[in-house]
């Protein structure tokens, strides 16, 4: 393993990153206003010292829907990571460990969930479930199996062809302890590096779900609903689609970057 390049970006990254979870695990040391009611407030004002990103088109502050939203979008981008690492890996582990029909067969369902556009097979998912933050989660998180799949299956494939594996075997050690104290510990480093990179594709895809209608329902906050709501004010109040869109950027380059450094120092 490679020792992590702290360099000037990848600080930047981890600092927005810290920032995105603080959000929205404590929503109220960022702002004090009422995310889903705008009481007295004036519709549509512009951004200020008083509402940084402004008021949407019922006068609630769009930087208070946007904070309290980073915890229905990051919680729902990291159960969508999680069920794509557990049943990807798992997945990956039994092919690559058990070469023949078994391999074969989780392979070619591996190639047809890779030839599905992921758009449209986690829209068909959230169809079948029902709309919700948690539904559209894992809707995202079947998606991205397949990945983990190809990734920890070419891990074991590899490792399993090591010379302190076939002496493991050697010794008398069983299929499941030469996997547990071998292979996978062997061959997580580089699975890990790809979930992190693919929480910044689950807030993406999450967010278009909830942009399209299929997540979160409001007037509870999400990032991807914030940017819907205020497309039909684009020419007049542009920072309520803007300006949550360009926080959804931040924190997806963000989770992109410490996820790159990390692959590097594991390669």
């Amino acid at each position: 393993m490679n020792q992590v390049r702290l360099t000037p970006t990848a600080v930047l990254a981890g600092v927005v990153a810290l920032l995105a979870v603080l959000a929205a695990v404590f929503p109220f040391l960022f702002t004090g206003e009422n995310p889903t009611d705008g009481g007295d407030t004036a519709a549509l004002l512009s951004p200020s010292l008083q509402h940084w990103f402004g008021t949407d088109q019922i006068g609630r502050d769009v930087f208070a829907r946007v904070v309290y939203g980073a915890s229905h979008s990051l919680l729902a981008a990291l159960v969508a990571v999680g069920v794509g690492l557990v049943v990807g890996t798992v997945l990956g582990l039994v092919a690559g460990t058990r070469p023949g029909a078994l391999d074969d067969a989780l392979m070619r369902v591996v190639d047809v969930l890779l030839s599905i556009p992921a758009l449209l097979l986690s829209l068909t998912i959230v169809i079948l479930l029902g709309f919700g933050t948690i539904n559209a989660a894992i809707a995202v998180g079947v998606t991205s199996i397949a990945l983990f799949a190809r990734l920890a299956r070419s891990q074991s494939v590899s490792i399993g062809r090591s010379d302190y594996v076939a002496a493991a075997y050697g010794t008398g050690g069983t299929y499941w302890n030469v996997l547990r104290r071998h292979i996978l510990p062997n061959a997580v480093s580089p699975v890990l590096s790809l979930a992190v990179l693919q929480i910044g594709s689950a807030i993406l895809q999450i967010s278009t779900l909830g942009f399209l209608g299929y997540g979160t329902p409001p007037p509870t906050p999400e990032w991807g609903l914030v940017i819907s709501e205020g497309r039909d004010y684009v020419a007049t109040a542009w920072w309520i689609t803007v300006l949550p869109g360009a926080v959804i950027m931040a924190v997806v380059m963000a989770t992109h970057k410490i996820g790159s450094t990390l692959r590097e120092a594991t390669a």
